[in-house]
């Protein structure tokens, strides 16, 4: 028997989920993420790692967000005991307990979780084995997390504890860490408490034994749907760094792949010439999952598209890109619509800019090593330069 419609005037349960996800972001991220998350198979979606301190302080915020994650059916996989085994197993009964029977669950093995995320129930599972608190005991029980993200293919693995990141002792909470450039930095015991210090080497440790593309980030669950649902996210996400290529032309790169990329980056086709046009260099990072692409200008070098793969965002791929470019080139300008979320983020990273209108659309020309009496040139080049897309 199908469930009763809600009265007329009232949204579903479902429809109000979704209505809330997308009040924590811009409401095209909430739904392009729904439907990435949904695209795969159920136990690839996540994995919450729940620290021993989240049970006793925020475990009724830990509930409500399952909840809403399996309103709208999705099922995190979430485990205990990684860092202290003994209470793992009770802890997760207890977390049963509070769900059921709002929330279909089961405390299970490793060995299980696939079944019981393919039947819809949300699978909790302790890492219970090897017991002990020194370093080998602790290294084996986050090897099996980083077994078990890789035999289910897990996207995502969150570790949830009281604070939403990882917070150096004298100052704010770090966005990103990307262990490629910053790995000495952050393993200095002046930087970070000891706690925090173990989850990092953790982290290293577990990316270096799956063999996907595992995003890793550390929040708290009053943060989780925002680090899960925008490309801001809440916390700190923890990486290696991309690896990004140059190259001098089209002839070097895959421009079918650069063409769809940017197409789906944009969700516009592009104009049939523009990979005709000539260029001064094309940057690529990993595989195809970020581009830029740099023409020639009579001023300066003019970046004319940056891109960036629909499931990448918020990965931190952007800013390898960026970094890699700003090695390159101390000197660039650019445009960039009024209204494109990304324009907030080039004014970072940008010296000055200036709004302006062309072909009916408001424009923000942004610019990097230029002088003063150089701008009128650079705001001309960007108000006259080609469309780009059909």
């Amino acid at each position: 028997m199908s469930a009763a419609a809600p009265p007329a005037g009232e949204l579903d349960p479902r429809a109000l989920v979704l209505r809330f996800l997308a009040s924590i972001g811009r409401p095209d991220e909430a739904s392009r993420y729904l439907e990435l998350f949904r695209a795969a198979e159920p136990e690839r979606f996540a994995i919450l790692h729940v620290s021993n301190a989240l049970v006793r302080a925020a475990e009724d915020a830990l509930a409500v967000d399952l909840r809403v994650l399996a309103e709208v059916g999705l099922w995190p996989v979430v485990t205990m005991g990684a860092v202290l085994p003994r209470t793992a197993a009770a802890r997760a009964a207890r977390l049963a307990a509070k769900l059921s029977p709002t929330v279909p669950c089961a405390v299970v093995a490793p060995g299980e979780v696939v079944a019981t995320v393919r039947a819809g129930k949300l699978a909790i599972c302790p890492l219970s084995t090897p017991d002990g608190d020194d370093r080998a005991a602790t290294d084996a029980r986050f090897d099996a997390l980083a077994a078990l993200a890789s035999a289910l293919e897990t996207r995502k693995l969150v570790f949830l504890g009281r604070r939403s990141g990882v917070q150096p002792r004298d100052g704010r909470v770090v966005s990103i860490i990307d262990l490629t450039h910053e790995r000495a930095h952050f393993a200095s015991p002046e930087v970070l408490t000891g706690q925090q210090a173990l989850l990092l080497r953790q982290i290293d440790r577990i990316l270096d034994r799956v063999g996907h593309r595992l995003s890793v980030s550390v929040t708290s669950p009053f943060d989780l749907l925002r680090e899960l649902f925008t490309v801001k996210g809440a916390g700190t996400l923890v990486r290696r760094g991309s690896w990004v290529s140059r190259h001098a032309g089209w002839d070097a790169v895959d421009r079918g792949r650069l063409v769809a990329l940017i197409e789906e980056a944009f969700g516009r086709k592009l104009a049939p010439d523009f990979t005709a046009r000539p260029v001064r260099s094309i940057y690529v990072a990993d595989d195809y999952r970020g581009a830029a692409v740099i023409t020639d200008a009579p001023l300066a070098p003019y970046l004319s598209k940056f891109a960036v793969t629909l499931e990448a965002r918020g990965d931190g791929v952007g800013r390898d890109l960026w970094r890699a470019m700003q090695a390159d080139l101390p000197r660039l300008f650019w445009r960039s619509r009024a209204d494109n979320p990304i324009t907030s983020w080039y004014r970072e990273q940008c010296d000055g800019l200036q709004r302006v209108h062309a072909h009916g659309v408001a424009w923000v020309v942004l610019w990097r090593g230029l002088l003063p009496d150089e701008l009128p040139a650079a705001i001309a080049h960007c108000t006259t330069a080609a469309q780009d897309f059909e």
